[in-house]
């Protein structure tokens, strides 16, 4: 029987979540068949088989998330191990040995608990609201003070009513004397004690609360990261794109029905390729007390998908054409839409392109994707007047913003490298050498 382990599915990867089992215990597996998809802190991917068999165990669930190396399923011969069915949590008793649940409880003077018993919650039967749960100081305080215990929320573990909760009520309400011994007890009801408010930060009960995926958590703590420990400044430029947009009109209608079409970032992608070229320092990271200047120029293109955000990356973008580069990106985009990006399509990025100009964004700031340096956040082109030989005229303008590390790169340096992108994309013919 051999096992099927988490693999590292990324560069980055420390552990990975079970999104979906493709397979289930009983069905033969072959060779290269997907047995499950992996929420990784890139995407999310196959879990392949490399081994022909009978999946014979599931190990870990739906939702559960394991470190790399972890045992997550059972490949073999022969039938499939029966699934073991999930017991009920037993009670702990205070020498720790578990005790058997218990199928109602039973009532019994407070003195002649024992000390085990002591220290659990004290579970009170409600004809309509089921098992309430109070510790044994707070029960006596409610008994003590005729606060019926259905009306008051508790804030313990679990929603055990504890003394704090009685001790709000009293508060709130003013404690009413106990009750002698020997008085008999009020016909009338009493009057009913109003729950206590939500403690302070829960969300409001109109709220619908949505648990984040894997995939959420991962980016959300990488973002934060970024912004934590990386020292950001931003520096902006406009570019008249009149003659780039103009160039890949021509490129798109002198294309095949079948060929590929080249967009605005396909050329903004290009420009960037061989700016870093120029400066390498901006194609580079920082490591320690060392600079690291990466040999390749790998430009990531930043991907809106359903899960968050992805960063497919177009692998030496400088040596490659316009059309080629269209290519790629269309491939790793439809890749990426539907939740098929390889580790290789994810790794090894030097540099970044987010681009937000198909949504009418007037200005745009990216946050830098560890470990590059930088990124480029490019917003929407809008035809403005400027002048032109003293004459008003019609051009179409795009704002760009470079995000930069600030222990890397300094203002000059970046101002020079959106100089040169703006060089290039205002001579787009340059772009296709």
């Amino acid at each position: 029987m051999s096992e099927v382990n988490m693999p590292r599915l990324s560069d980055t990867m420390q552990e990975g979540t079970v999104a979906r089992w493709l397979k289930k215990p009983g069905d033969e597996i072959k060779k290269g068949d997907i047995l499950a998809e992996i929420e990784t802190d890139k995407a999310t991917m196959d879990l392949e088989a490399y081994e022909a068999g009978t999946l014979q165990q599931i190990m870990v669930q739906e939702g559960e998330t394991v470190p790399i190396g972890q045992v997550v399923a059972l490949i073999g011969t022969g039938a499939a191990v029966p699934q073991p069915a999930q017991p009920a949590p037993a009670k702990t008793g205070a020498d720790g040995a578990g005790t058997a649940p218990v199928p109602a409880p039973v009532e019994r003077p407070p003195a002649a608990e024992t000390s085990a018993q002591s220290k659990e919650p004290a579970t009170i039967e409600s004809g309509e609201r089921g098992a309430i749960k109070a510790s044994p100081l707070a029960r006596r305080m409610a008994e003590e003070h005729d606060i019926d215990l259905s009306r008051v929320q508790g804030t313990g573990p679990g929603g055990r009513i504890v003394r704090d909760d009685i001790e709000d009520v009293l508060e709130q309400h003013g404690a009413p004397p106990a009750a002698p011994a020997a008085a008999p007890k009020p016909t009338a009801p009493p009057e009913p004690v109003p729950i206590p408010a939500a403690p302070p930060g829960a969300p409001p009960p109109e709220t619908e609360i949505v648990k984040l995926s894997r995939v959420q958590m991962l980016i959300a703590r990488r973002l934060t990261e970024s912004k934590q420990t990386i020292p950001h400044f931003y520096v902006s430029s406009e570019v008249d794109m009149t003659d780039a947009l103009a160039l890949r009109q021509t490129l798109n209608a002198s294309a095949g029905e079948d060929s590929v079409k080249v967009t605005v970032n396909d050329l903004i992608v290009k420009a960037c390729a061989l700016a870093l070229e120029k400066f390498p320092e901006v194609n580079s990271t920082i490591k320690d007390d060392q600079l690291i200047k990466y040999k390749h120029i790998n430009v990531g293109i930043a991907v809106d998908v359903p899960s968050g955000l992805v960063v497919p990356v177009i692998r030496d973008t400088n040596s490659k054409g316009v059309r080629t580069i269209a290519r790629e990106a269309k491939a790793l985009i439809a890749k990426a839409r539907d939740n098929k990006l390889a580790p290789v399509d994810l790794e090894g990025g030097t540099f970044s392109v987010s681009n937000l100009g198909m949504m009418d964004a007037s200005t745009f700031i990216a946050v830098i994707n560890p470990p590059q340096a930088a990124i480029l956040a490019i917003a929407s082109t809008r035809k403005q007047f400027v002048p032109v030989d003293g004459q008003p005229v019609i051009r179409d303008l795009m704002a760009m913003t470079l995000s930069a590390d600030h222990r890397i790169l300094y203002g000059a340096t970046v101002a020079r490298f959106l100089q040169e992108v703006k060089r290039l994309l205002q001579n787009p013919y340059t772009l296709l050498g």
